[in-house]
């Protein structure tokens, strides 16, 4: 919980690789989702929601962290080995 104690999205796929374990046939899974970002900014670990006229927190770069289920939404299911 670098970012804020929400859900964590990343825009690199290869990232959240490690997050998916494989299964006992080694396929992994993986959601693509389609994120709101809205206004975002940095996120810290104590934060349990954005701070007023915010929507979203931020490593800054490619991690995004949501704090409300309608916030994002999954596209696809991606199985791969």
């Amino acid at each position: 919980v670098a970012y804020g104690c929400g859900v964590y999205f990343h825009s690199n796929a290869n990232y959240s690789h490690s997050y998916a374990k494989p299964s006992t046939s080694g396929e992994r899974t993986m959601f693509l989702a389609r994120v709101l970002i809205g206004k975002t900014c940095l996120g810290s670990p104590s934060m349990k929601v954005p701070p007023a006229g915010y929507d979203t927190t931020t490593d800054g770069q490619n991690i995004f962290v949501i704090y409300h289920d309608a916030g994002a939404y999954a596209d696809h299911l991606i199985t791969y080995k």
